[in-house]
């Protein structure tokens, strides 16, 4: 638990410091920009889009630097050195966040926080990891250790050419160079000690705000960190997309609250950059970039076209170095998908690879598991989808349902009245909606979309508690509230139930100083060009300590080096 507690507040620290040193940058780039000029994402007190900024940096860093090198000490001093060059050079405006703070981090409040940062170290220390931790997600941030990347490795293992940046983020963090066969896998619970720390400073001013859509995201916040808890110590790129794509819609929502509509529009337009970092964590939440409408027709609006050329400068940057590394591990711009295929290169996964995989997904989320049911219409594959479902899932998919139609009515509301934030909503409403569909038709395992779920159905109670209707309306809308939360309700329940038994169940383990580490399972090895590579000798945990490693000794199999060594890379054979 110590470890766990050391290693979040090391990386609060660093992403703190690297997300002063980003605002040193956008307020030097955004100098000369729109009339609202000295207005910034960043209030004085703000400290979740401070750490959101860093996180990006930092993702957005390492993946550059990983097609260079490993990494390893060099690019985490040189993160280090941003984050000092950003704690100095803004030092003003960190004395100022600090004396924002400094009395309620010393106050009860505090206190409050603290026992929620031990309840998450506890279940982070000894918890269970992601099944995917074991299948690629450990292995992929060795590879991000040991090579940086190798072209090709797809080919390896197709799993590989996922490429998350999250997964980048982790490795940087991790720091095998200093701890060895110990390294820290703590990102995701330093994750969720951020989304409750905010979700919980903001919900004790809820008086203070004006709309409360951002309140009820505060609260699926902290209902998405319970239903993840036991898992806390996975660095799984599903929990860490939902959780940023909350904090993104938490804090859209939040802007909503700002009556200046310059200060409004800076602010949701960084955001929308920021939705450009969630679909490098995972491709499935690229509907997430339409967030962007809002922000993108009033500066077309107000004809900055400086400030739109800059705005979508920041997105290019976010995401060519998730595309560089697209390319260079499968040869593909967007793996698994098939639709852009621009490249013809030695080290390509093979569309037919790339297809069984993309397949295997689908059918898999539909509950077929069958790659030959790929092209069953909806009508017989939905009836199997809803019967493999358990209750308290099956009452979620229902509050989905009542909180999209929720939802729209207030957006419909808001733009028959004329309200001057009925497009917040709308940019939104599309993003979360648009999301759940591509969701739905692709892989729909509930864990891909939990935040868009979460979302059309948190955001419509926001509206309900900031509404002063009255009347027939007022009753119904009271019903459909209320219909909402009786649908929660269960699927939370399951989760408190689980996290309890796990307390129950593992209160005694050793490791109230430490961190479990990684599972490791019987590995072989073969020699391909004098080359080692190892493989997972049984079931499916690829194992941490073994690098470069694949699970499936059939890909192994139909795989061979290009040259005479790995950095040479992998082709098909």
């Amino acid at each position: 638990m110590i470890v766990v507690i050391l290693g979040c507040l090391y990386i609060f620290v660093v992403t703190l410091g690297t997300g002063f040193f980003v605002e040193l940058v956008l307020s030097r780039l955004f100098a000369n920009g729109s009339d609202n000029r000295n207005a910034t994402l960043f209030e004085p007190e703000g400290v979740m889009p401070r750490i959101l900024s860093g996180i990006i940096f930092i993702s957005v860093f390492v993946e550059f630097y990983s097609i260079i090198g490993k990494i390893g000490i060099i690019p985490h001093l040189i993160v280090l050195l941003l984050s000092g060059a950003g704690f100095y050079l803004l030092r003003d405006n960190v004395k100022s966040l600090i004396k924002a703070h400094k009395n309620t981090v010393i106050s009860w409040e505090g206190f409050f926080w603290l026992i929620f940062v031990l309840l998450i170290a506890f279940y982070a220390s000894r918890g269970e990891f992601h099944t995917d931790t074991k299948i690629y997600h450990a292995a992929t941030i060795r590879m991000y250790e040991e090579y940086g990347l190798i072209k090709g490795m797809g080919n390896l293992q197709l799993h590989y050419a996922y490429n998350s940046s999250y997964l980048a983020f982790a490795s940087l963090f991790s720091m095998r160079w200093l701890f060895g066969d110990s390294p820290l896998h703590v990102t995701t619970a330093f994750l969720e000690i951020c989304g409750c720390i905010y979700s919980f400073y903001g919900l004790k001013r809820f008086k203070e705000h004006k709309h409360h859509a951002s309140d009820t995201m505060r609260v699926a916040i902290l209902f998405y960190v319970l239903i993840i808890i036991v898992l806390s110590m996975s660095p799984a790129t599903d929990f860490a997309t939902m959780l940023i794509a909350l904090f993104i819609i938490s804090m859209w929502c939040d802007a909503i609250n700002c009556e200046d509509e310059g200060k409004r529009t800076i602010k949701e337009a960084l955001l929308s950059v920021a939705a450009v970092y969630t679909l490098t964590m995972k491709f499935s939440s690229c509907f997430m970039v339409l967030l962007v409408i809002a922000p993108l027709l009033r500066l077309i609006k107000k004809r900055d076209i400086s400030s739109i050329l800059k705005y979508l400068l920041l997105g290019i940057v976010v995401a060519v170095p998730f595309l560089l590394r697209n390319y260079l591990i499968s040869g593909w711009l967007l793996y698994p998908f098939a639709g852009i295929d621009i490249f013809n290169v030695e080290w390509k996964v093979p569309l037919e690879y790339l297809q069984h995989d993309q397949a295997q997904i689908t059918v898999y989320g539909r509950c077929l598991f069958d790659v030959e049911k790929l092209n069953l219409p909806l009508r017989e594959w939905f009836p199997v989808w809803l019967e493999a479902r358990q209750r308290y899932e099956m009452m979620l998919m229902l509050g989905t349902a009542l909180g999209t139609v929720f939802l729209l009515y207030y957006v419909l509301c808001y733009v028959i009245r004329k309200k001057e934030y009925a497009l917040d909503y709308i940019a939104v409403f599309i993003a979360s909606v648009s999301s759940l569909a591509l969701w739905f038709l692709a892989a729909p395992f509930i864990r891909y979309a939990l935040a868009f779920i979460l979302a059309v159905m948190m955001i419509p109670l926001g509206c309900y508690l900031s509404d002063r209707g009255r009347g027939f309306i007022a009753i119904v809308t009271g019903f459909a509230a209320f219909g909402i939360f009786a649908c929660l309700t269960p699927y939370f329940d399951n989760y408190i139930k689980d996290a309890g038994s796990f307390v129950k169940q593992n209160y005694d383990e050793p490791y109230y100083v430490s961190q479990r580490k990684y599972e490791d399972s019987k590995t072989g090895q073969v020699e391909i060009n004098g080359n080692t590579i190892y493989y997972c000798d049984e079931g499916e945990n690829n194992s941490y300590y073994y690098c470069p490693n694949t699970c499936y000794y059939t890909m192994l199999e139909r795989t061979e080096l290009i040259g005479d060594s790995l950095k040479d890379g992998f082709k098909a054979k």
